[in-house]
């Protein structure tokens, strides 16, 4: 597949949205991984499973070097799998659902792990419901025909998970004040989900 015909492709799947800026930097990160994947057999829900195994075992290892790997593996797998999909033509109904299921799962076991080293419950619960309620609103958005990929917010999902990459090395540092990081994802998740609001209420009244 060319590079152009994945970009189209993706852009299809995502409601018309424009492959510019950093959705294209990624996008082309992506379409690297996806065709390497490829050439090793490597299937898109494979990776997708491959996720939340590996932010399971995050749970296991919360205080150690080992957590912060197998978080940047967690993240990669979920970042890339819809990407093999469309590479190796395999972009499907049940695929998407499987993925977005995986996601709410897999960042509830990044806050687990962040209770685990520290967080207070709360928050931690706080941080869950406001990104489930985010990629909620927004998928219910695009069923009713909103691109997906209307508003960009702060707090995308590679931001919340250099949040908790960002507190692990601080707690394996031993530095204060670690959970500072996780009250400004907080915040800036609130800003996030006020956007999403915003955007189908302006797009879809």
């Amino acid at each position: 597949m060319q590079k152009e015909v994945f970009y189209a492709k993706w852009s299809a799947l995502h409601g018309q949205a424009h492959v510019v800026g950093i959705v294209k930097s990624w996008l082309s990160i992506s379409f690297i991984c996806a065709r390497v994947l490829t050439s090793i057999k490597v299937s898109p829900n494979f990776l997708t499973l491959f996720g939340v195994v590996t932010a399971a075992f995050m749970a296991w290892h919360p205080l150690t070097l080992l957590a912060i790997a197998l978080l940047v593996l967690s993240l990669a797998a979920d970042g890339i799998d819809g990407s093999v999909a469309i590479y190796q033509g395999r972009s499907s109904n049940f695929g998407a659902t499987l993925d977005s299921v995986a996601d709410r799962v897999t960042e509830a076991l990044w806050l687990y792990v962040a209770y685990q080293v520290g967080v207070p419950a709360w928050l931690a619960i706080s941080l869950w419901v406001l990104a489930a309620t985010q990629e909620y609103a927004r998928a219910r958005a695009a069923s009713l025909g909103l691109s997906v990929i209307t508003v960009v917010t702060p707090t995308e999902r590679p931001v919340r998970a250099s949040a908790i990459f960002i507190l692990l090395i601080a707690v394996n540092l031993g530095l204060s004040g670690a959970n500072a990081v996780m009250y400004l994802l907080l915040i800036g998740q609130c800003v996030s989900l006020f956007l999403v609001m915003r955007n189908a209420y302006t797009s879809l009244k």
